[in-house]
């Protein structure tokens, strides 16, 4: 069972996992939503591996819907917010 599992895909969520730390451990209100990206993209990851084992195109979908799609739309509102926010407050932080 296990060995339906790909290294790559492996690897990449534990370095996801461990990419969380600082995300949660450096969250602010101003970047919620880049975390929330951050959280969608490894949603993602934990979907591709399952997918593996069981329920395969139930979690293929939930990979390509929220992990690459639903993730790439919330950076890019957060982008957005972000510059919008800049630009109006003159914050360059």
């Amino acid at each position: 069972m296990l060995a339906d599992l790909s290294p790559l895909e492996v690897t990449a969520l534990a370095v996801a996992l461990v990419g969380l730390i600082p995300v949660i451990t450096q969250y602010r209100e101003e970047t919620k939503l880049f975390a929330a990206g951050y959280v969608l993209l490894v949603v993602g990851m934990v979907a591709t591996n399952l997918e593996a084992l069981f329920l395969g195109s139930v979690l293929n979908f939930v990979e390509h819907a929220f992990g690459i799609g639903l993730a790439g739309v919330t950076f890019f509102a957060a982008a957005y917010l972000r510059r919008k926010n800049v630009i109006k407050g003159g914050d360059a932080s």
